[in-house]
């Protein structure tokens, strides 16, 4: 109590020194040494997210520079003396503070312009804090300039801002700038266990790490949440209180809705949505817990470590073993999708977790089958089937000279991984040739889908097209469109080098399945079908090779 008034935690535990502000020590550290070495800037510049410390950091500068203990400015104000007491309680005569969304006209910059040459009153040094400062309108900046540049000795300037990409490149380069990060996790929650052992009251550690969690990253929302907590709970706050309290979503809604989507129950999911409705919760928060819950899916899919997740053990071994039921590709399909869904809510989360899925989607190759490993068993393949066609020499060492060149062999593989193409291997080569051409190329996806590898005539590679692909032939005869593929040729085989389409008279053009639906697995094929292609060795061998599944059996074509 301050006067018979309550003083909110974040007032009240609001740092008073440079020592005090948590998570920005490499611009604490900066300013002190700018201030013992007498280097102090006429013009500072703060910009980071609310919450941080800019205005306290910019209130500590106008006390370290004004202490009346010392003969000139020191990186620790005593905190006793008129001006310590005044500056901290917001009443200084000589450190004026400015709201920029309210005071952004010509004429609010103008009346600091003419003051600004008056001599401080008490202090050493008129200090001007100016919030928000890219809410300044065009005409305010201008007037701004010129006195930013040339200040009277006496004078410093403090702009903060949230929106730097809103301040003049002019008002930019005569500051000193100086970056707020967000402040870590374990930080914030050192920093609230500190205010409650002061407070004396007690809170699990899974609690303290959801308010941090939904603080993200600012200090001043976090005691803010803790400050509601402590009048909203009798004894010690728990994780379920803070989930009570911010409205969120319980994490078993979320297991039931995971559970719901692995079981594909609509009808579960959508009676889901239902009772957060009902319950009156926010569905812009719902979607953002939904989008939290399947990243932390992603990150125990990926391997990440439990740090990342900051839940309590019971909820970890529950993610973990959901994730199992999720491959890392779905997870990543789902969280984009949630991402997608959120990108209209100005989310710090959302633009966070879609950076994360596509490092993660940049990383995939490492834990599935590289191309390196595709070559080699197309190669394998290839080397199969050669051998099973010929006759078994009488002569073993013959036998071996003939077959050392080739180069196939387990341990042994060919320094280029190059493939030799031939009728053998023809469909499996053509597979991993046509993933090389068409990555990051639509256009050529789109003309190559209908293309079959026909054949081999020397170093050229024969594909048919059904009739009605004719304008994909033409198309593939772009000088950019060829000079790929037979980059390609040259590249993956040791006899390839060119291409020739053809033309297959009277044969309809597959039907292609919708370009922005993947057929889940299972979705469109019986397990008895599954069965029975497999029974087909050419298929069989095919699934091997690729580590693939079977997803659609189509009839055969009965051609005339």
């Amino acid at each position: 109590m301050s006067g018979g008034h309550y003083v909110v935690f974040a007032r009240k535990w609001r740092p008073q020194t440079f020592d005090d502000v948590v998570g920005q020590e490499h611009i604490t550290r900066t300013i002190q040494n700018a201030i013992a070495t007498g280097r102090i800037p006429h013009a500072f510049l703060f910009i980071g997210s609310r919450g941080v410390g800019k205005t306290t950091t910019a209130r500590i500068i106008a006390k370290a520079l004004n202490c009346l203990s010392s003969d000139g400015p020191t990186v620790q104000p005593c905190m006793t003396c008129d001006n310590c007491r005044s500056i901290s309680d917001g009443n200084n005569m000589d450190v004026i503070e400015i709201d920029a969304a309210s005071n952004n006209g010509v004429d609010d910059i103008r009346e600091i312009r003419e003051n600004v040459r008056l001599v401080p009153s008490r202090s050493r040094y008129k200090v001007y804090i100016i919030d928000e400062v890219h809410q300044l309108s065009s005409g305010a900046f201008n007037a701004l300039l010129k006195t930013l540049e040339e200040p009277p000795a006496h004078a410093i300037f403090i702009l903060a801002t949230t929106e730097a990409h809103k301040v003049p490149a002019t008002i930019i380069s005569r500051c000193q700038r100086f970056d707020f990060r967000r402040v870590a996790l374990p930080q914030i929650c050192a920093l609230l266990r500190s205010i409650l052992d002061k407070e004396g009251v007690k809170c699990t550690d899974e609690a303290l790490q959801a308010i941090a969690r939904a603080a993200e990253g600012g200090v001043r929302d976090a005691e803010s949440i803790l400050d509601q907590l402590v009048s909203y709970c009798s004894g010690e706050i728990t994780f379920k209180d803070v989930f009570d309290v911010l409205g969120l979503v319980d994490w078993q809604v979320m297991h039931d809705l995971c559970d719901a989507i692995v079981a594909k129950d609509i009808g579960r999911q959508l009676e889901l949505i239902e009772n957060i409705v009902f319950a009156g919760k926010d569905l812009t928060q719902f979607v953002q817990d939904i989008l939290r819950y399947f990243r932390n899916l992603l990150v125990c899919k990926a391997g990440g470590a439990k740090i990342l997740l900051a839940l309590p053990d019971s909820e970890v071994a529950a993610m973990q073993t959901r994730a199992e039921q999720f491959t890392l590709t779905h997870l990543i399909r789902l969280v984009e999708q949630f991402a997608e869904l959120t990108k209209g809510f100005d989310s710090q989360l959302a633009q966070r977790i879609a950076l994360e899925t596509l490092l993660i989607r940049l990383s995939k190759r490492a834990v599935e089958i590289s191309v390196d490993t595709v070559l080699e068993k197309v190669m394998m393949l290839g080397e199969s089937a050669v051998m099973a066609d010929t006759p078994v020499s009488s002569n073993p060492a013959a036998a071996y000279t003939q077959e050392a060149p080739v180069a196939y062999k387990s341990g042994a593989p060919s320094p280029a991984k190059r493939i030799h193409v031939d009728t053998n291997n023809l469909e499996a080569a053509w597979a991993v040739i046509f993933e090389k051409v068409t990555e990051d190329q639509l256009a050529l996806r789109f003309h190559l889908t209908n293309a079959k590898p026909a054949a081999v005539e020397g170093g050229v590679l024969v594909l048919r097209f059904p009739a009605q692909s004719a304008q994909a032939r033409v198309s593939l005869d772009k000088p950019e469109h060829r000079r790929r593929i037979e980059d390609i040729l040259a590249a993956i085989t040791d006899n390839l080098t060119t291409f020739r389409c053809e033309i297959t008279e009277g044969e309809p053009a597959p039907e292609l399945a919708p370009p922005t639906e993947r057929i889940p697995h299972g979705a469109r094929v019986s397990s008895d079908d599954a069965r029975a292609a497999l029974k087909d060795p050419h298929v069989a061998s095919v699934v091997d090779t690729f580590k693939g599944e079977i997803t659609a059996v189509n009839p055969p074509r009965h051609h005339e």
